[in-house]
């Protein structure tokens, strides 16, 4: 296996889509090799944001990471 030609994919939810606004509220990362083999995956780790953050998201964020348990888990995440 030739680690240089590995790929680190990482894949962030965040409160909404403008980034000098928004925050990360869950990242989770995948290593593959150069043909696309999942050679490790890392945790889905929530991360820790205030009540007023989350009521600050839009319509979409609030009811999709509502939905999907997201926004429980950042509550109630001790990640920060």
């Amino acid at each position: 296996m030739d680690k240089d030609t590995n790929l680190i994919w990482i894949d962030l939810e965040m409160t909404g889509l403008l980034p000098e606004k928004d925050v990360i509220i869950e990242i989770a990362t995948i290593v593959t090799d150069k043909d696309l083999n999942v050679l490790a995956e890392g945790p889905a780790l929530a991360i820790h944001q205030s009540s007023t953050i989350l009521a600050g998201m839009d319509e979409w964020n609030t009811e999709h990471h509502g939905n999907s348990g997201l926004v429980q888990r950042v509550k109630d995440s001790e990640i920060s």
